[in-house]
């Protein structure tokens, strides 16, 4: 009865805080393309690409960085990851995106949180210079650069409430032009239930100051009338703003015992303690709603299947608002589609787990090695490819 009421209590606060936001967050159609540093929009976890973004609750570990930092405190040690994305395959563009991290638990005997490192590197191969002069190329090529490193932390305030917040430093760079920034990340997580099978996640993300480009790229030497020697005269560029975002999750575990516990009612396995990393069989359900500020709002949906927490099969789709003005311009009602993303919506991944030691029989998961794997489509080219491996200690 007490975790129904928290769970109510939870849910009200969650839902009051929503409603605050959204007018501030809401997607607007009409501003896409005004903010800046859009790679802090992109996933590059496999696992959690898999569901196309639908674990905003349900993350757990490493990969909770990007969805919801507040997933970090499930870290039992230490997890080290690395990710190699395929973006828009293709496209002939040569697009890849790197990201690493590794997490660490603070403290034996007392619990002091989780705190974690990662970077983000996307890469767009190399690109011909051209100038008026000669647009043709002929000068050489630069490769443009977007990167960020994070720093993350995360601590379980009790059995139920779990937070976490994170400091990003975002560079985007050509051979003579950059621009430095800085945002933050915050996350929080719900769970309860008898076998914590139902969670609630909110997530406030790229909340930071505007950024703007400098360097040798915005200047150029000329003659001003009437001096008979040249100047270097410097443009001034325009301010741009973070891709700042609140997104709203909620999952449910299907669990299944088997083997030693196939005779257990489900009180008895409740009094055990055990939880989804013990169950023979899981399915969960994920959903989220993310609002954006600079670019259509969306649902996503997602469902995983796994065996003995050794192999995970999901998949997700993520659908795309209508904001007013299309809606009015059409003279009909708002639907969800997916017009103005590449993301065609469907999203599939997998994983498979090597354990290093032997099984535990005290309910906990000893060294693993983690091969995963995510693929979404896209409405032009061949989508995105994702692999990536991660051990825990």
């Amino acid at each position: 009865m007490k975790n129904t009421y928290k769970t109510l209590i939870i849910c009200t606060i969650i839902a009051l805080l929503s409603a605050s936001a959204m007018p501030a967050f809401a997607g607007n159609r009409d501003r896409s393309g005004q903010a800046g540093a859009s790679h802090l929009l992109i996933d590059p976890w496999a696992r959690t690409s898999g569901l196309a973004g639908a674990g905003v609750a349900e993350v757990r570990g490493l990969e909770s960085i990007f969805s919801n930092v507040a997933g970090l405190t499930s870290v039992r040690k230490t997890e080290l990851a690395f990710n190699r994305t395929q973006y828009l395959v293709g496209s002939n563009c040569g697009i890849s995106i790197n990201s690493m991290a590794i997490a660490q638990k603070l403290g034996k005997k007392k619990d002091f949180g989780v705190i974690g490192v990662s970077f983000f590197s996307q890469n767009f191969g190399n690109v011909t210079i051209t100038t008026p002069d000669q647009p043709e190329g002929g000068l050489g090529t630069f490769s443009p650069r977007l990167n960020y490193i994070g720093l993350h932390y995360a601590k379980s305030f009790n059995n139920f409430i779990k937070g976490g917040v994170s400091l990003k430093i975002i560079t985007e760079s050509i051979s003579d032009s950059r621009a430095t920034g800085f945002a933050i990340d915050a996350g929080v997580q719900y769970i309860t239930g008898k076998f914590e099978n139902f969670k609630i996640g909110v997530t406030l993300k790229n909340i930071g100051l505007p950024m703007r480009y400098k360097g040798d790229g915005l200047s150029i030497r000329a003659q001003i009338p009437s001096q008979e020697f040249e100047q270097t005269l410097e443009m001034r560029s325009a301010e741009f703003e973070m891709p700042s975002l609140l997104s709203i999750g909620i999952s449910y575990d299907l669990l299944f015992f088997g083997g030693e516990y196939a005779d257990m009612t489900r009180d008895e396995l409740a009094e055990e303690g055990l939880t989804r990393d013990d169950a023979m069989h899981r399915i969960t359900f994920a959903g989220a709603f993310t609002a954006n500020s600079y670019t259509r709002d969306v649902f996503s949906l997602g469902i995983e299947y796994g065996f003995r927490n050794l192999f995970m099969i999901r998949a997700g789709y993520g659908l795309e608002s209508v904001g007013k003005g299309a809606a009015e311009m059409n003279e009909k009602a708002a639907i969800l589609f997916n017009s103005d993303s590449f993301f065609a919506g469907p999203a599939v991944g997998a994983t498979a787990v090597v354990p290093l030691t032997k099984e535990r029989k005290n309910h906990t998961v000893g060294p693993r090695i983690y091969f995963d794997y995510g693929y979404r489509f896209t409405n032009k080219w061949r989508g995105n490819h994702y692999m990536g491996i991660k051990v825990t200690l």
